[in-house]
């Protein structure tokens, strides 16, 4: 089997699609990541096979970007879903994903849910295709909703029937390594999900009670872009250094450590850690948020502190401490921050429940099965081409 995966270029939407890339290798198919240029760093060093087509301009991206930025958070990410993933990035890919499709003639593809071109194209060729989530439920039927009209423009240029909310992509096979715990409750689903476990992730025994505490701090790969490096990280440094732990902190590829400064001698600065490895050792996280690190931590049994910049961080900080793994800080008060975690680190009952939520997802079926459900869905195409 060959797949085919799409995807826009930030880590965390590249990331989710890397462990199902991962199993179907081990499971001997082959897999070809197409996304632009912009994200052929991160594709490298995951070791994935890789072909690239061009970022859209630059001066096709800024304006939406600006809107963005002066919106309210509701608008703020109407425009970035809407006119960013449904529109310029979309209308930037298409090209490249229809020759990545024509030249490579996949089985299948799979795409993270925010990269449209991969669901327009393989539909032009009656190939099938599937999705992997870059957030909880509620966050994907969000984003199918807003970018359903910029995505019928896309299928108009690829001669496809008109489909302006969006049911096709909806019908599409929905991935996840979401623990079903996390999803709001109630909240919509998609029509056919299916939920895995990926091993990478198994949590980890309870650090050492005698050891001094190590927290994770991390706020992703986006917002140090955003305007917010060094001074909203050095805050959080001052804010929590005086705290008796170990403080290791990443910035992300679009920062230099080094522009922190002279940092206390608890502290210690990196561009990049795996979080897998980072979380082992961790008594507690304090994230932004996004729904990799979220999920990673959470998977993990490691209790968090979440501090939502921008996005759908808050729905998920939200859900984050609803579920009773963690609490959520201001950004704009780096004390309620300290205060938050002071509180998770002595309050045993958030690692009993982050502890509990991992041990229930990895009683999903393993990442492995996705490999069945794709010849499935492959096998299905088949049979109705041929009816």
């Amino acid at each position: 089997m060959r797949v085919l995966m799409t995807s826009t270029p930030g880590a965390g939407h590249l990331g989710p699609l890397f462990p199902f890339a991962f199993a179907l290798r081990r499971a001997g198919h082959e897999v070809l990541l197409a996304a632009p240029v912009s994200a052929q760093a991160r594709v490298e060093k995951a070791g994935l096979a890789y072909l690239s087509y061009a970022d859209p301009l630059e001066h096709h991206l800024v304006p939406h970007w600006e809107a963005a930025r002066v919106a309210g958070p509701e608008e703020a990410n109407d425009i970035v879903v809407r006119q960013i993933f449904g529109g310029v990035r979309a209308r930037a890919a298409l090209s490249g994903v229809e020759l990545a499709i024509d030249a490579w003639r996949p089985h299948v593809v799979l795409r993270e849910s925010c990269e449209f071109a991969g669901a327009v194209a393989a539909e032009s060729r009656e190939i099938p295709h599937a999705r992997v989530g870059v957030g909880l439920a509620q966050t994907e039927d969000y984003v199918i909703r807003t970018a359903a009209p910029m995505v019928d423009e896309l299928r108009a240029w690829a001669g496809l029937e008109p489909d302006p909310v969006g049911r096709k992509l909806a019908e599409a096979p929905y991935y996840t390594l979401t623990p079903p715990a996390l999803e709001a409750p109630g909240g919509p689903l998609p029509e056919r999900i299916l939920r895995f476990h990926d091993a990478a992730a198994r949590p980890h025994p309870a650090p050492d009670p005698d050891a001094q505490p190590l927290v994770y701090v991390t706020f992703g790969t986006v917002a140090a872009s955003l305007g917010l490096f060094p001074g909203f990280y050095r805050s959080v440094i001052e804010a929590l250094a005086g705290l008796p732990v170990r403080i290791v902190m990443t910035v992300g590829d679009a920062a230099d450590e080094a522009e922190l400064g002279s940092l206390p001698a608890n502290v210690s600065a990196k561009r990049w850690i795996p979080q897998a490895a980072i979380l082992a050792k961790a008594s507690a996280m304090v994230g932004h948020g996004g729904f990799g690190t979220t999920t990673g931590a959470l998977l993990a049994g490691v209790p968090q502190v979440v501090v939502p910049l921008f996005a759908d961080q808050p729905y998920n900080a939200a859900r984050v401490e609803d579920l009773g793994v963690g609490l959520v800080a201001i950004p704009e008060d780096p004390g309620t921050i300290r205060t938050a975690l002071e509180r998770v680190l002595a309050e045993p009952s958030f690692r009993r429940v982050a502890a509990r939520v991992a041990r229930e997802s990895f009683a999903l079926p393993p990442i492995d099965a996705v490999e069945s459900s794709l010849l499935e869905l492959i096998a299905s195409a088949r049979e109705r081409r041929a009816a």
